[in-house]
This record gives C-alpha cells, structure tokens and sequence, in this order.
C-alpha cells in the first residue's frame, strides 16, 4: 500500500510541476527545418517565460529525435528556453 501512495504522489506532483511551473508551452508553425544543423525555425506568438515577443526564430532542438515528424506547415506547442546563452527548445508535442 505504500508503493501504491508513494507512486500516486509522484503522479500528482509531476503533473503539477509541468502544468505549473516555468515550462509553460507557447504554440506555433513550423516554417522550415534543417535537419543537418538540428534547428526548426517556428512561427509563434509570444515566449512568455523567456519575455520574448512574437516572431519567426530559427531554434537548435535539445535533441535530434525532437525533430523527427515534424515538417513545414506543423502546428507545434514547444517549449524555449535560454541555456548558456542559446535559445534552444527543449520539448516538442505535435
């Protein structure tokens, strides 16, 4: 029984750190991919948690696989962040 407790308070608590915490999602379009140099240039309306306004940015992916699936025209919710400097973006749902 405790497990079970302990699993469904992890549950809750990851929930609520996502929906809740710095990572809110913004939406945008996928306007262009290079998938040579990992970055997807995005569409989007304001970036909130990194006071950006709105525009079209080229951004480098955290991960290549990030961009698997994707291509022009793609309504993304995506999450950037500024990580040494870069703006990269570190999650991607399609």
């Amino acid at each position: 029984m405790k497990i079970l407790s302990l699993a469904a308070a992890l549950a809750v608590t990851a929930t609520t750190s996502f929906a809740g915490g710095d990572h809110d999602m913004s939406m945008g379009t996928v306007t262009n991919l290079d998938r040579k140099s990992n970055v997807v240039t995005i569409n989007h309306g304001p970036l909130k948690n990194i006071n950006m306004p709105a525009m079209e940015m080229g951004y480098a992916v955290a991960k290549p696989s990030m961009l698997k699936g994707l291509r022009k025209g793609s309504q993304i919710h995506f999450v950037v962040e500024q990580v040494n400097g870069q703006y990269i973006v570190t999650e991607i749902m399609k």
